[in-house]
């Protein structure tokens, strides 16, 4: 069906039909939006536009400024809690994201302004940083807080925003930062805390003095939940790692050395794995951490 419009170029009476997005002026050639010509295009309130970009800019801005020690909170009977006051306290962000969203014409550049603000921020605040460990530990938390609250939490607001931004920034910021921070939500981080325990992992964390939730730990777990776990193989090595482990574990622990055989473990098997993840080189963390198994079954069990 065809409709009587305007042209918003050339101003002249054309006929547009109702079932396209975008038709040709057969006065002056320009390609028009159907509903800009039939007068519905939706206008935008500027005043409500301005203060809900700047609401979101500002709100991604001080979650950077405010970042301190992210994952001293990240254990089970604190988690749920924690992460349901950060969405609480960001929803109005969200919802100043949403708004903007829905009025840009091109929201993909917009969000594209988005992700440079949140990077830009945290690159600006590294660079006060002198040393690299230290860039590396603010790092780390960043990485932390990202995945494990601003991802969750985008993605339990219930926004058509929120897919769009968590794949952009999660993207974005592994490109910049040369990271492997992944797309989580919190049914799925919450559900970690009742799954089994990463026995040898924990066992020589915890001889190294890096405590329950030290980073380590946190991408190993992901690593087992998030790529392992995905296949039947890699389920099934799940299931064989599990039978043996705790025994390997109270094995070492009865050895006078036990420190040291942790320590070597740790440099010989647990970093490379590591290294190996943060590379995305997922396969051969799988090669590594079956040849520790393998070697330490064949000592302390065979």
């Amino acid at each position: 069906m065809f409709k009587e419009g305007t042209c918003p170029r050339c101003h002249e009476k054309i006929q547009v039909p109702d079932d396209r997005d975008k038709v040709l002026c057969m006065y002056c050639g320009e390609e028009i939006s159907v509903k800009k010509a039939l007068g519905e295009e939706k206008k935008t309130d500027y005043v409500a536009y301005g203060e809900n970009y700047n609401r979101a800019i500002e709100g991604l801005q001080e979650l950077i400024r405010m970042c301190y020690r992210p994952m001293q909170d990240f254990k089970k009977n604190l988690y749920e809690g924690v992460f349901q006051n950060f969405y609480s306290q960001h929803r109005a962000m969200f919802e100043a994201m949403e708004y903007v969203y829905q009025q840009e014409e091109e929201p993909d550049v917009w969000l594209g302004k988005m992700f440079s603000c949140i990077i830009g921020s945290a690159q600006e605040d590294l660079r006060t940083y002198k040393f690299k460990g230290q860039r590396n530990q603010r790092l780390l938390d960043y990485n932390f807080l990202i995945s494990v609250y601003l991802i969750p939490a985008v993605l339990k607001y219930p926004a058509e925003v929120s897919e769009p931004f968590a794949d952009g920034l999660i993207r974005e910021w592994n490109k910049t930062f040369d990271t492997s921070i992944g797309k989580a939500r919190f049914d799925d981080i919450e559900s970690g805390f009742h799954r089994k325990l990463c026995y040898i992992t924990t066992a020589i964390c915890e001889s190294l003095g890096k405590g329950e939730n030290c980073y380590e730990l946190n991408i190993l777990k992901e690593y087992r939940d998030r790529y392992l776990e995905s296949t039947e193989e890699g389920h099934a090595l799940v299931e064989a790692y599990y039978d043996i482990a705790p025994t390997i574990v109270k094995r070492i622990d009865r050895q006078k050395d036990r420190e040291v055989i942790y320590q070597n473990l740790y440099e010989e098997y647990l970093l490379p794995c590591i290294q190996k993840i943060e590379r995305q080189d997922y396969e051969a963390c799988k090669e590594q951490y079956q040849r520790m198994v393998l070697n330490l079954k064949a000592q302390y069990i065979s």
